[in-house]
């Protein structure tokens, strides 16, 4: 339990600093939880993400609270708590202001990825919720609405928000986000970016199911009645590894090259 308690907040402070390297965070914007069995560590508030450290991560109940730590929990940690609540199978959740993917999302702009690649990873459709102010139930509604049908999501005038079954996948989501997003913004200085078509969008769906990725693969309903039985990251285990996915994402979309 101590050992990985200590690998998690190793992991946090890691991709913590990865947020500010990439260019994703300000100040001190972002925040990161992960899911442990009896609570959640988070980044504290009011700290630049460059400067976390394991010792500065702080322990919280599932409401929010906090059990352990010297910082504060941060004022957003409801809006990671609606994401856990809309999707158990979750793990991670990181939290940022990516420019691109932000500034797609202050005009309202859902992003269809257009590479078939990003379908298989993170779907056809990455939706925006509406703007509403931080904090407010009307805000958590429709966080905990929009993760049944997605595992991440622009939120007008606050940045991105991502989960995965560990802390990697949560970030390495969100970074394809801010990626496609900015592929976007350069393909419509150039022109019209083509369009996949619905029958080829269709396939690629089916191999991300197929690949365990999305709440389309995911029996939620049966993992939420079980859920008195369950320890918080029992989901966990039995799913493929990050590296099992990859390997699956990589063979589907060649078989799917080849055949077309």
């Amino acid at each position: 339990m101590l050992k990985r308690t200590n690998y998690l907040k190793l992991a946090i402070a890691k991709y913590s600093k990865k947020l500010d390297t990439k260019g994703y965070v300000a100040n001190h914007d972002g925040n990161i939880t992960v899911k442990t069995e009896d609570g959640l560590l988070a980044t504290p508030t009011s700290e630049a993400k460059a400067e976390i450290t394991p010792e500065m991560v702080i322990k919280l109940d599932y409401e929010g609270k906090k059990l352990e730590g010297i910082g504060k929990p941060f004022s957003e940690v409801k809006l990671h708590i609606a994401a856990y609540q809309a999707r158990p199978d979750a793990q991670a959740v990181v939290h940022a202001h990516a420019p691109y993917a932000t500034a797609r999302g202050l005009v309202g702009q859902e992003l269809r990825p257009r590479l078939p690649e990003a379908i298989v990873s993170i779907g056809d459709r990455i939706p925006v919720v509406p703007h509403a102010m931080p904090g407010s139930e009307e805000n958590i509604r429709s966080v905990k609405e929009i993760f049944k049908t997605t595992d991440v999501c622009l939120i007008q005038g606050n940045g991105v928000l991502a989960i995965g079954d560990d802390l990697e996948q949560a970030f390495l989501r969100l970074e394809l986000v801010e990626h496609l997003c900015k592929m976007e913004c350069l393909a419509n200085q150039m022109g019209a970016p083509m369009e996949l078509p619905q029958n080829e969008i269709a396939q690629l769906l089916e191999k991300r199911k197929a690949a365990g990725l999305g709440p389309d693969a995911r029996d939620l309903e049966k993992y939420i009645q079980d859920m008195p039985t369950k320890k918080p990251c029992d989901v966990a285990q039995g799913k493929p590894s990050a590296d099992d996915i990859r390997n699956i994402i990589a063979e589907e979309i060649s078989k799917a090259l080849i055949s077309n």
